[in-house]
């Protein structure tokens, strides 16, 4: 019984993380991002973050829902993209783009 309630509930992941990947601008990584993508989804993901402040790691849980993941990626995608080229890899001030599983790992969905 437990294996049919998984397997109905792994479809609608992989439909959203396959989602994610579309929109997301930098497409590298994908088996670890979707680790990521899992954990955050299904529970938590228990990581770290570096305080600037204190120089420390501080440790962190991220809980998302798929959509909540997916407007973070479209909002960093419409942030990052070259502005008049549509092109993808810099931003204006020449940054890097995170590779995805960096983007779920430090929680950047949540960012404005």
């Amino acid at each position: 019984m437990a294996d049919v309630v998984r397997m109905t509930r792994d479809a609608p992941d992989q439909d959203s993380f396959e989602a994610f990947w579309r929109v997301y601008p930098r497409k590298v990584g994908k088996p670890l991002a979707r680790a990521k993508w899992d954990a955050i989804t299904n529970g938590g993901l228990a990581t770290r973050t570096m305080d600037k402040d204190s120089g420390t790691y501080v440790p962190i849980t991220l809980v998302a829902e798929p959509s909540e993941i997916l407007a973070g990626a479209i909002r960093y995608e419409q942030r990052n993209r070259k502005k008049g080229t549509g092109e993808f890899g810099y931003v204006d001030d020449g940054r890097y783009l995170l590779h995805p599983a960096t983007f779920l790992n430090q929680g950047r969905f949540y960012d404005e």
